[in-house]
């Protein structure tokens, strides 16, 4: 008698604890990534004009103070290969976890650390991982697995990153254990108020064809101040080196456009807000 009393008395207690911690897990408010933008209007286009290399035009839409749709569309100097692939990327938001979705079918998987930053990466089993000094993207690695009839290939790249007070200073390239590129920046006294990602670098920083999880906030800090001049050393072909001087033009507090030469032929990108 006593222990059924016992277990009727304490049965409904353990029910509604269990109910309790259930809803607390589902309520858990959602992550909220900072953006980059500090002190401007974040960025909503990004649209390249004239001979640009290997890059993505993008469409971003916000909710609530996060990015959750991004639109890209590949843009290369070959006009066979221009705007050829485009796709649309789905973010959501859980209390310590983000999920990708895109409309190409590719299976993305982020885990990300304990500052709310992206630390690996697999997409369609290929794996990237990121590494962080003081919030900023530091460092990557990049295996790519190519499964040729029943034989595996591993192609490697990586990069390191490094910053002087707050800007972007220097990214050392490599592919398969070659160091292949060495990028040097130089700042200017412009203040990155609208966080945007330094043209002509996507690549060398593990950053092409997702840089919409960077606008994101996903990848840590911008440069603090915009990039005034980039020489780009190819340690593998001297006559492949080249260097490159940006403009800005601001207008309401935001940079509304960037133009520069690549290669001696005009390019420029367009922001809108």
């Amino acid at each position: 008698m006593n222990l059924r009393i016992h277990i009727h008395t304490w049965l409904p207690l353990l029910l509604a604890s269990a109910l309790f911690t259930a809803c607390s897990d589902d309520d858990a408010p959602a992550m909220k990534p900072a953006l980059p933008a500090n002190g401007g209007s974040n960025v909503k286009s990004v649209t390249h004009l004239g001979s640009v290399p290997a890059t993505y035009d993008w469409q971003f839409t916000y909710s609530d103070g996060r990015l959750v749709r991004a639109s890209g569309t590949s843009r290369d100097p070959s006009p066979e290969i221009d705007k050829n692939f485009s796709y649309t990327s789905n973010i959501s938001y859980g209390p310590s976890s983000v999920k990708v979705s895109n409309s190409s079918g590719e299976r993305i998987s982020l885990t990300l650390g304990s500052s709310g930053l992206v630390e690996q990466m697999t997409v369609n089993g290929n794996i990237y991982e990121f590494y962080y000094r003081d919030l900023r993207l530091a460092g990557w690695e990049k295996t790519i697995f190519e499964d040729s009839f029943g034989h595996i290939t591993q192609y490697r790249s990586s990069a390191t990153i490094e910053y002087a007070d707050g800007d972007l200073s220097r990214i050392v390239y490599s592919e398969d254990g070659l160091t292949r590129e060495t990028l040097t920046f130089t700042p200017s006294n412009l203040v990155n108020t609208n966080g945007l990602l330094p043209e002509l670098a996507a690549k060398q920083l593990g950053l092409l064809g997702f840089e919409h999880l960077y606008y994101a906030g996903l990848f840590g800090r911008p440069t603090v101040h915009l990039v005034q001049a980039l020489h780009v050393e190819d340690l593998l072909d001297e006559g492949s080196s080249y260097s490159v001087d940006f403009d800005y033009t601001q207008r309401n507090g935001n940079y509304e456009l960037c133009n520069y030469r690549y290669r001696g032929k005009a390019a420029s990108v367009a922001y809108e807000y």
